[in-house]
């Protein structure tokens, strides 16, 4: 079989020419690590190491690396192949990487995976009972090890990250599943002569299933090994491909091949060094999708607009990041540190409470401005005074009252205006201009709408207001797509702030939205009545700091 590495050093650890090993058996190590769009399975690689363990006792070893789902398939039928062809008596498949599982089945995930439904799973990961039933065709031999990683994303609905409490395993064959150190040490052991497999796993934290004899030994105590190479040159062939990339997989591929080389040190050196990057530090926080929603809203709150709070960092959250860094004397990579992630976190709420406040003062001031032109424009009793507020306070305290007072103004008009005064009242209000309404006057100077009309013509002659775009707006809030209980947790906070947003359902109606242009208001942002992204991140972060009092 073939011994594979990553691209950037599979061409010239590959030409080395190695030796052919005794027929021991034959051992399949796939580490998925480096994943398309998903958070690395760190550390997967190291699995290879195994390679010099079991080459070193006459095993056919086939080292995989970052295989996607159909290179796996087609992994797994060549060694089912070499199996039905050859005479191998024991076989061991390893798999590193991600996993996920439902009810009724457990599928080892390609590199190209992303979050699995029903419909994509098959085309995103290979079943375990295909890799348990290609190992029991050496029942007695076979030994089948997941170093599990789970699964960095939250699954679809029906499915879980990682592996089930229960394996369903073929008779004949051995399962071990745990953590990818526990799951080597495992492995190293297995390949010393006269080691059962029970014996191998004792004292340790993995999980055993399935065939588990307490006195047959893996290997016979007998066994005796393949005959040491001297590999000398092929040593120094590895560390120059591995130099000239100078990449993290090149390091990984030469340890895996050379674990005690005469450049093993420097080797991991290297490899030290190039973990040690920002994007690797991040990487190794493991940060949660709403881990990566709270620094996103962090950052929306201090000014640094991260274009989303969807818990993926894109293009616009690493400038966002490397904005706020160079703003706070933090060299500016656009990668976060765990103390960066604090003093975002700090400063955001800090910032968060400080608009709260601002926000309250504001609404105190207007609150009192408000009552106070109510009570001056004659508190609802004239039918001018109330248009006057409205103008003022279209979505004030009283502006319910003076619209249902307005309307019943409007009804009782109509009812008693005649139908000439009517058309001809109707006639100017579709023209609406000064000239149409002047024409009104000029023909019904008592007329049903001549108050209407005067307050129309001197609302034209005022200087115009600015124009929104209201249709720009909506179109802003729908493009954030808002979950139901997103809006529902808005809609409470409005009502907290004595916003008056009306049923806290997450169903946005005229209500809600006079309720937003309230808290625009307040907040001294254009009244439009749809959400902005700043805006709900000061919602969302406001009804947190609500929650902790």
């Amino acid at each position: 079989m073939t011994i594979r590495f990553p691209a950037a050093t599979a061409v010239a650890l590959l030409s080395l020419g190695l030796p052919a090993l005794a027929d021991t058996g034959a051992v399949m190590i796939v580490a998925n690590e480096d994943y398309a769009t998903l958070r690395d399975a760190r550390g997967a690689r190291g699995m290879v190491q195994l390679e010099s363990t079991f080459a070193a006792q006459g095993f056919d070893v086939d080292i995989a690396t970052d295989l996607s789902t159909n290179a796996l398939r087609s992994a797994l039928s060549a060694l089912g192949a070499t199996l039905r062809e050859g005479e191998d008596e024991r076989v061991v498949i390893v798999f590193a990487g991600y996993t996920v599982s439902s009810d009724r089945a457990v599928w080892l995930m390609g590199t190209e995976s992303q979050t699995p439904d029903f419909a994509s799973v098959e085309g995103y990961g290979v079943r375990l009972e295909t890799v348990l039933a290609l190992a029991g065709q050496l029942q007695g031999g076979a030994v089948v090890a997941l170093a599990d990683y789970g699964f960095p994303d939250d699954t679809g609905s029906g499915f879980r990250g990682g592996l089930p409490p229960v394996i369903d395993v073929p008779q004949g064959v051995t399962l071990v599943r745990g953590q990818p150190a526990a799951v080597a040490a495992f492995l190293r052991d297995l390949a010393e002569p006269g080691t059962s497999v029970g014996l191998a796993a004792q004292g340790s934290t993995l999980t055993l299933e399935g065939f588990n004899p307490p006195y047959l030994t893996f290997l016979p105590e007998d066994h005796v090994g393949a005959a040491p190479v001297d590999r000398t040159a092929e040593d120094r062939q590895a560390w120059q491909a591995a130099v000239d990339a100078d990449r993290l997989d090149g390091y990984e591929a030469y340890l895996a091949a050379f674990p005690q080389g005469l450049y093993a040190e420097q080797a991991r050196s290297a490899r030290q060094r190039l973990m040690n990057t920002p994007d690797r530090i991040e990487a190794g926080l493991a940060l949660t999708r709403d881990e990566r929603r709270a620094i996103q809203r962090d950052l929306t709150i201090l000014g640094y607009d991260p274009r989303g709070i969807d818990g993926i960092f894109g293009s616009g959250t690493r400038t966002a990041i490397r904005g706020w860094q160079g703003a706070n004397n933090f060299p500016a990579t656009s990668y976060l540190n765990r103390d960066q992630i604090f003093e975002l976190a700090h400063q955001g709420a800090r910032r968060a409470a400080q608009l709260e406040e601002e926000a309250r003062a504001r609404a105190a001031e207007q609150e009192r401005e408000d009552r106070r032109f109510w009570r001056d424009t004659g508190s609802g009793q004239d039918e001018v005074g109330m248009r006057a507020y409205l103008e003022r306070f279209p979505d004030g305290i009283f502006a319910q009252v003076a619209q249902d007072r307005l309307a019943q103004i409007e009804a009782d008009r109509r009812a008693a205006a005649q139908a000439r005064d009517r058309a001809a009242w109707d006639q100017a209000a579709q023209a609406d201009t000064e000239q149409s309404y002047a024409i009104y006057l000029q023909n019904y100077p008592q007329g049903a709408f001549a108050d209407q009309a005067r307050g129309r013509i001197e609302e034209l002659r005022r200087p115009g207001r600015p124009n929104v775009d209201f249709a720009a707006a909506e179109a802003e809030e729908n493009l954030m797509a808002l979950p139901q209980f997103t809006r529902v947790i808005i809609e409470q906070r409005l009502a907290r702030l004595e916003l008056d947003p009306g049923p806290q359902d997450g169903v946005f109606d005229q209500q809600t939205r006079r309720a937003i242009r309230r808290y625009q208001r307040r907040a001294d942002l254009p009244v439009t009545g749809f959400l902005t992204q700043p805006i709900v991140a000061r919602l969302l972060t406001g009804g947190v700091i609500d929650i902790l009092r």
